[in-house]
């Protein structure tokens, strides 16, 4: 019998039309953590694109919120919730947001895939990882409770930063790179969707997982990765981009308007 063909890899969502400015992209970004988080602390720069992803994860969820709510298009019960903590702090949870974290429908390059890969790669045995799903439990549940925020301290990890505080310092200029027009040597090619954003920053965590193997055991480094990115998705959006986002209830539910498109509507 012939051997059987090998299989194809996977696309990325912004193949063909975007891979210089994805390559591009990808190389800004990791070179902006190295240069903005201090070298000393390699698990605070594992936090910060951690937290980026969970921040962009939320962001293609409200986008898509926002699309479909003003279609009027069904949503799915629990697509994409805003809830209270006791003393009154928002946070967001819902199957849109943890989509490109976890394994997802639609979703075929998750977090958890990029994280668990890296960490396999450097001899991480299947069996050694937690089960993220139950880590994206245990957060929803932490933040229910005000008390959220904060990475859990385990065995291995130092003194750790506050995700919300490095995804408040590094999404700006994130969102620039990823906004930028190509430089003048090479020839324009699309945006990147901000439903892929998560995923750029995703391949963006893998490396860096490779690149501080010395430093951080690689299976300590996807879990920092992992639970930084789960409790930045869920963040008050006002707390890092404030006034981007205006959520509150709505005739179908939660209401979601982003700001420049509410202005536009406003000056036409």
């Amino acid at each position: 019998m012939p051997p059987a063909p090998a299989a194809k890899p996977d696309r990325f969502p912004w193949e063909p039309e975007s891979v210089n400015r994805a390559n591009l992209v990808m190389a800004a970004l990791r070179q902006q953590m190295l240069q903005r988080v201090p070298t000393r602390s390699p698990q605070t720069l594992l936090i910060a694109v951690g937290a980026l992803v969970g921040f962009a994860a939320q962001n293609a969820a409200l986008e898509q919120g926002e699309l479909l709510t003003a279609r009027r298009d069904l949503v799915a019960p629990e697509s994409l919730l805003l809830r209270q903590t006791p003393d009154g702090q928002r946070y967001l949870l819902g199957r849109w947001i943890n989509a490109p974290l976890l394994l997802g429908y639609g979703h075929g390059f998750p977090l958890q895939r990029f994280v668990i890969q890296a960490a396999a790669a450097a001899g991480v045995g299947r069996s050694q990882f937690p089960d993220y799903w139950e880590l994206e439990r245990q957060v929803a549940k932490a933040a229910a409770a005000g008390e959220f925020g904060a990475l859990q301290p385990s065995e291995g990890r130092e003194r750790l930063a506050r995700p919300q505080d490095v995804v408040k310092a590094l999404w700006a200029p994130s969102r620039r790179i990823f906004l930028a027009p190509m430089p003048l040597e090479v020839a324009e090619e699309p945006k990147l969707s901000v439903a892929h954003w998560s995923t750029a920053l995703g391949v963006v965590a893998s490396r860096l997982i490779a690149t501080t193997a010395d430093a951080v055991p690689p299976a300590l480094a996807a879990d920092l990765v992992m639970e930084s990115a789960i409790i930045a998705s869920k963040l008050d959006p006002d707390l890092v981009d404030p006034g981007r986002w205006t959520l509150g209830p709505g005739p179908r539910g939660l209401h979601i308007a982003r700001d420049d498109r509410q202005h536009k509507r406003v000056v036409a």
